[in-house]
């Protein structure tokens, strides 16, 4: 006689979440679904609600965020809790949203035109005026999901702050469970597409023509996704293999991270600090590794029961070395931050890697008392986690609010260097108050700019003017209202040799070549060598301009007595010093191009080169 199959009610994977939890999920996906299609087409439109946007980025950020909180929460936190909690969320979204679109709304300082055209134009800015920021979107994802891990564990345990275990395995369940329902919404859309596919290939373009419709493709993206939160809930034990399988596998990362960035900080003892202060990005890169670590800690210590000396010796005596890796990390990340600081002041990039240096040195300090006291078996890793992550979102709270705003605090401290005249006025950064200072750097702009602010030079108010009337963030040249002292900027060759009085007298930086141009050229402080050079002996002299971060460059004169550029050179640095050297000697050796142009009605007609590369100026190119 067979056995019976057993009943679904003994599956010891089955779910603890009930059937209507589980309606209420997918109901929620429907409606935010629908309410994110409503909003992409009123800002599609340009029309209604998104075009105020104190009302549409706060009505955005609750759309986007508080159904997935609610799929997450439905079926493990009680009815009451719940309530309370999406309330509170939705006042902080809320108010991180209005305060958000108030620094970005630029209407009532600068002409339509200029917000505009600096918008939509080119997009070079950034001002997106119905759009949460980045900043905003990233932080509130990253806080959303710790605070949402600390509730869920709270509630579980029944008290305020819970067990590090429980915040262990809640924080990871939640993590899986995010990852997974990624997975399925991509892989459904996967199966879609290749429907389609398979449709066209027989002259039917139903479905393609379907799923090009926001009305369909918004509602049904949501709804993959918060069904396949609600699957990863119905067998939690499968779930919780999935974690353990990934913490397995990110644990024997650690002892190769230990065993790299130990040599690179042995290696700093020989090579000294100036390689690394060369790069101009050191402090990033630290502060990067240390991240690295202290998550390849954290799947090796897992809930603070898993990591014992007599089971995992290898495993706890390479937990014990890296923990102790961070402090010189921060160290080294927080001097080379601080060196930049004293030189140019606070920037908004400076204010982030700030930020991220103050919470690196939380876990450096935490996790060095841990290695250090050797009876406590790194027990103060769960203490250092837990306050991290409520100091965490103290600060991103902080961050996104006018409390700690990087943008505020950054064009405060540009203004004070320049009123104190530690920065001067040809080299402060007015781009900075307009493109990336929001409001608090376009509202000083203003301030500056007005005729009867005595507190700043009249060059200084002259620039303030043509940073509020610029739409192009990248075009620097702008902002400067003497042009570059060419006869100061470029050295020419021979010694007793000047430079032609038309070529110092134009204005190269409205040039339609201006970007192809040596930056001596259309930048103060740039050095470049010219030497005259005679390509043509029938024709007149030419010049040939040299500098460092480029292929030199030819110039000619017109007939009209205006010169321009002829080309550039693209050569690799060795042979650019040949060419160098060969000007300086009168012996450079021209010759015809390979292919003649065509005349087509008196217009001459280029052939296009097929190079695919730099030349490089060895032997076997010589022969070629």
């Amino acid at each position: 006689m067979q056995n019976a199959a057993p009943a679904d009610d003994n599956d010891t994977l089955q779910s603890p979440v009930s059937i209507l939890s589980g309606r209420l999920r997918v109901a929620l996906g429907i409606v935010q679904g629908l309410l994110l299609y409503a909003l992409y087409s009123s800002w599609t439109a340009r029309s209604g609600i998104s075009t105020q946007p104190m009302l549409f980025i706060p009505t955005l950020m609750l759309a986007v965020f508080l159904p997935i909180i609610a799929v997450s929460g439905i079926g493990h936190l009680s009815r009451r809790n719940l309530l309370i909690w999406l309330a509170t969320l939705a006042v902080v979204l809320c108010g991180l949203g209005m305060y958000d679109a108030w620094r970005a709304d630029l209407s009532s300082l600068l002409p339509p035109r200029h917000i505009d055209d600096a918008c939509c134009g080119n997009g070079s800015t950034g001002e997106s005026k119905s759009l949460p920021s980045s900043a905003l979107i990233f932080l509130t994802i990253t806080g959303l999901f710790i605070a949402q891990a600390m509730m869920l564990a709270g509630d579980a345990d029944g008290r305020r702050i819970a067990s590090y275990r429980s915040y262990f395995e809640m924080a990871w369940k939640l993590l899986v469970q995010l990852m997974f329902a990624a997975l399925f919404t991509g892989l459904f859309w996967l199966v879609l597409e290749t429907g389609n596919a398979l449709f066209s290939l027989i002259k039917l373009t139903f479905l393609g023509k379907l799923l090009e419709k926001s009305w369909f493709n918004i509602p049904v993206t949501t709804l993959a996704f918060s069904f396949a939160l609600h699957l990863s809930d119905v067998r939690p034990q499968i779930v919780a293999g999935i974690r353990k399988l990934l913490l397995t596998l990110l644990s024997w990362l650690l002892p190769m991270a230990t065993i790299v960035i130990g040599a690179f900080l042995l290696s700093i003892l020989t090579t000294g600090l100036e390689p690394l202060w060369q790069t101009r990005r050191a402090s990033y890169v630290l502060l990067g590794a240390t991240a690295l670590l202290v998550v390849l800690i954290n799947t090796v210590y897992q809930d603070g029961y898993h990591l014992t000396q007599k089971t995992h010796r290898f495993f706890s005596i390479c937990t014990r070395i890296a923990c102790l890796l961070p402090v010189p990390l921060v160290l080294l990340a927080t001097y080379s931050l601080g060196l930049r600081v004293a030189e140019y002041g606070w920037t908004v990039s400076r204010i982030t890697g700030a930020t991220c240096a103050l919470v690196a040195a939380m876990y450096a300090t935490g996790y060095a008392l841990a290695a250090i006291r050797m009876r406590d078996n790194l027990q103060r890793i769960s203490a250092t986690n837990v306050l991290a992550s409520f100091a965490i979102l103290v600060i991103f709270l902080a961050l996104l609010s006018p409390a700690a705003d990087p943008a505020r605090i950054a064009v405060a401290d540009q203004l004070h260097r320049l009123t104190q005249g530690k920065t001067g006025a040809d080299g402060f950064d007015f781009r900075f108050l307009r493109f990336n200072g929001a409001r608090y750097g376009v509202q000083e702009l203003k301030r500056i700019s007005e005729q009867n602010n005595s507190a700043y030079p009249a060059a200084v108010q002259d620039k303030a003017r043509l940073a509020l009337a610029s739409t192009d963030r990248w075009a620097t040249d702008e902002f400067v209202v003497a042009a570059p002292d060419l006869n100061a900027n470029i050295l020419m060759h021979p010694s007793d040799r000047k430079l032609p009085k038309e070529f110092a007298a134009q204005d190269w930086r409205n040039a339609a070549e201006r970007y192809h141009l040596p930056l001596c050229m259309t930048k103060r402080s740039h050095l470049c060598d010219a030497y005259v050079v005679k390509p043509d002996l029938a024709a007149g002299e030419q010049l040939l301009v040299f500098e460092s971060s480029s292929g030199p460059a030819l110039f000619k004169q017109n007939t009209d007595g205006q010169w321009q550029l002829i080309g550039k050179l693209l050569a690799l640095p060795g042979c650019v010093e040949q060419l160098r050297k060969s000007a300086g000697l009168d012996t450079l050796n021209w010759q015809l191009p390979q292919q003649r142009d065509i005349e087509i009605n008196g217009v001459r007609v280029h052939m296009e080169s097929v190079q695919t590369g730099i030349t490089d100026c060895t032997k076997t190119d010589a022969k070629k």
